[in-house]
């Protein structure tokens, strides 16, 4: 009971700081803090309670400039109309069959905070990073379609240890988006809008042994 009263005030927390707009992440944590809600060395990509709550608000992470300057912004999704969605979205939870898979959300989250591999330069990693929360915050729930069409995330995020690069033939499905817009999904294949032309690609789902490629968070 007291961790359901918990994950409440968190998820309230969250509702009333975003719903005027997208908020810099170091200061939700000092938020956070203020309201006893977060530990004084504890980060808000690592606590539970709100890794919980982003997920089922459908909060999404967005880069907000690049260097040394840039930083992570957490904001609710919109409606058509460019309003925040806090109270329709605590009216109508994600249901429970179209979970996206748990160990994908964390480990996207892992990625913020980590160099990019060998061959990587760091607009490209920034970029991949980028796409990779895209795919999981979607309004067209894309990862959650990706979990029940069977594709694992291997074919999704997996890469080659230091030089994903130069081995794309084997690398994910979010290797390939590189700021362009998944606009098909299905169980053997996807359909990326390239960003430059709006032209299309088609990207063959790859069933690649676990032994050849691994996922970007496990690099460290």
């Amino acid at each position: 009971m007291k961790d359901l009263r918990g994950q409440a005030r968190v998820s309230a927390f969250l509702r009333k700081s975003l719903a005027e707009g997208a908020q810099d992440v170091l200061k939700l944590e000092a938020m956070a803090r203020r309201e006893a809600l977060l530990g004084e060395r504890q980060r808000i990509a690592d606590a539970k309670a709100f890794k919980r709550a982003k997920y089922s608000l459908r909060i999404r992470s967005v880069r907000a400039g690049f260097g040394p300057n840039g930083s992570w912004r957490w904001e609710l999704p919109c409606d058509r109309d460019g309003a925040s969605t806090a109270s329709a979205i605590t009216r109508e939870p994600v249901p429970a069959e179209r979970r996206v898979p748990v160990d994908w959300v964390e480990g996207v989250d892992r990625l913020n905070d980590y160099r990019p591999p060998t061959d990587v330069p760091r607009h490209c990693w920034r970029q991949f990073v980028s796409d990779c929360h895209s795919f999981l915050n979607s309004s067209q729930n894309w990862a959650a379609r990706a979990a029940e069409l069977g594709w694992d995330a291997r074919a999704l995020f997996g890469c080659h240890r230091n030089y994903p690069l130069m081995h794309l033939g084997s690398a994910g499905l979010l290797w390939a988006v590189n700021g362009g817009k998944l606009v098909e999904l299905h169980r053997d294949w996807a359909v990326i809008e390239l960003p430059v032309n709006r032209s299309q690609r088609i990207f063959s789902r790859r069933d690649v042994a676990a032994g050849k490629v691994i996922l970007p968070w496990d690099r460290a």
